[in-house]
Formats: C-alpha cells, sequence, structure tokens
C-alpha cells in the first residue's frame, strides 16, 4: 500500500474512491446472501436469530479484513496500471511462441472449437461476474469465520498471490496478451482470434471492456479495474487457491471449486486475455504458497 501510494499518489487516491464506492454498493448484497444461506444451513429453527447473532459475534473481526481488502485491491491497481512505465511490456513474442510450442497448436484456436454463442455468454459471465463473485463471497466467508489459523492462512495466501502473481512477476514479465498483440507488438498474428470474437454476439462484454482499459491505459486516467498485464493470469490464480480452499474444508466444495478454476482458466484463454502459460504458472506459483502458507501456520 505505502509503495502505491509513493509511486502514483494521484492514482491511488483516485482509485480508493472509486473502489470504496463499489465496495459499499457491492458488501452489503452479497453479506445479505452470505449470512441468509448461512442461517437457512445451519440456523433453520430460527434463521433470523441466527443471522443476526451470527453478525453480533463475528462483525468485529469482519471489518478488518474488509478494510485489508479494499486497500489491497487500491494498492494491486495502481501498481498494474504503473507496469509499463516501470518495465515496458516486451514478453509477448517468446509467450505466444512458447504457447505454440507447448501446445503444438495456437490455444485460443483449441478453445474455439467449442464456439456456440450461449457456451461464449456462459464462460464470458463466469469469469468476468461469478469469478468477482466468488472472491469477494470467499474473502466474506473468511472475514466471519470462527477459525482463526484458518483464515490467517487464507488472508497471507490471499496477500501473497496478489503480491506476487499480480504484481512482482506481472511486473518482471511484463506483457498484455493475445488480446493486444496486435495493437502493442504489431502485425495480424491474432487477427482471427478477433474475428471469431467478433461473430459471438455475447463477446460485446470482453471487446468493450478491453477497449475500456486501452482508452485508460493511453490517456493515463485510473479506473476500476484498470491496467493491462497478462503473465501470469491473477484470475486464474485466484480461482486456484480458492479450489484449494474449498478443498479444505469439504471435498464436494473442493470439486465445484476445481471445476471453477479450471472454467477460469479455459475462459483466459477462450476469452484472449491471456496465453495458456498464463495460467499454467500462476497455478504453480499459488500451489507453492498455499503448501508454504500451510506449513508456517502448522510451526
Amino acid at each position: 500500500m505505502l509503495s502505491a501510494f509513493i509511486l502514483d499518489p494521484q492514482s491511488f487516491v483516485a482509485l480508493s474512491r472509486i473502489y470504496g464506492e463499489n465496495f459499499i454498493a457491492a458488501v452489503p448484497i452479497l453479506l445479505v446472501g452470505g449470512v441468509g444461506t448461512a442461517a437457512l444451513i445451519f440456523g433453520r429453527q430460527a434463521p433470523t436469530r441466527y443471522a443476526v447473532e451470527l453478525l453480533r459475534t463475528r462483525w468485529r473481526s469482519c471489518v478488518p479484513v474488509l478494510l485489508f481488502f479494499l486497500i489491497g485491491m487500491t494498492a494491486f491497481s495502481t501498481h498494474k496500471s504503473m507496469i509499463p512505465r516501470i518495465v515496458p511490456f516486451y514478453a509477448d513474442p517468446w509467450l505466444a511462441d512458447l504457447d505454440e510450442w507447448i501446445h503444438g497448436a495456437v490455444p485460443w484456436e483449441l478453445a474455439h472449437r467449442l464456439d456456440h454463442d450461449l457456451w461464449a455468454f456462459f464462460v464470458f459471465k463466469c469469469y468476468d461476474v461469478l469469478w468477482f463473485a466468488q472472491w469477494l463471497g470467499m474473502i466474506l466467508f473468511v472475514a466471519m469465520w470462527s477459525d482463526r489459523i484458518a483464515r490467517i492462512r487464507y488472508l497471507w495466501a490471499v496477500a501473497l498471490t496478489i503480491s506476487i502473481v499480480g504484481s512482482l512477476l506481472a511486473l518482471l514479465l511484463s506483457s498484455v496478451g493475445p488480446i493486444y498483440y496486435d495493437h502493442f507488438v504489431g502485425g495480424d498474428r491474432f487477427g482471427d482470434l478477433r474475428v471469431a470474437m467478433s461473430g459471438l454476439e455475447s463477446s460485446v462484454i470482453v471487446r468493450e471492456y478491453a477497449e475500456y482499459l486501452l482508452t485508460l491505459h493511453t490517456t493515463g486516467n485510473a479506473g476500476l479495474g484498470g491496467g493491462i498485464s497478462a503473465m501470469p493470469s491473477l484470475h486464474v490464480a485466484l480461482a486456484t487457491l480458492n479450489a484449494y480452499f474449498l478443498s479444505s474444508l469439504n471435498r464436494w466444495l473442493g470439486v465445484l471449486g476445481w471445476i471453477f478454476a479450471a472454467l477460469i482458466m479455459y475462459g483466459s484463454v477462450y476469452t484472449g486475455w491471456h496465453y495458456a502459460v498464463d495460467g499454467y504458472v500462476s497455478i504453480i506459483v499459488v500451489s507453492v504458497i498455499w503448501w508454504g502458507t500451510g506449513r508456517l501456520i502448522r510451526e
């Protein structure tokens, strides 16, 4: 947080306001849904009393976690928008070549073999809306969880994932991804990807967001979710972390978590936001982080 404020105080302040406004709008909705679900599952005899008691006893531990999340997201977005100013985008030709060498084909073409507008709509919504709902919902769950040690492990894992995957490695491997490759590198290497995406009616949500990020980049303005960075994939990293976490709670929750993580991995390539290797690196790094935080709390 301190480094983000020192490096770009104007963007940090602007993003604090933007994220704060959206946070205030989103948290009550997820909180009502989460507490309500818990009350129906664990307090079926008196769900209203259970929900009130849960909020009364857990709000003190919840507030610091939510503030940590808000400040962390602001700092992360500030760092992300500064990546090309510190290390100009350079790694895309290597990553694209590595992607094709590993798979023996262009990964996005393999992903688009399932092309259908209904399927595309489902993938896009999972990658955008459901991914964020799962992430923020998991933070809310952990914030109100009574297991202090497990809560500390998860929060440390989230902080390390954002710091290492989303900031440090993103800086060292500065890249834009297939969706921006031709704009920044030149040529028409991913022209067919643009054609494939344009043929899907529901892809408008991806194309409009890509234009939005590009506008923020070229104008230097701060905005919600701003910054361009491909390698590694934070989407895949956090979905993988949550899959590990859900697996530690319950086998079937773990199965659902890993299915969702696989879908996010697929969606990262399908949309063109990432090379497949972006997700592979994220999975490896997060696996080490989850193992390391587990070993740390055991000791």
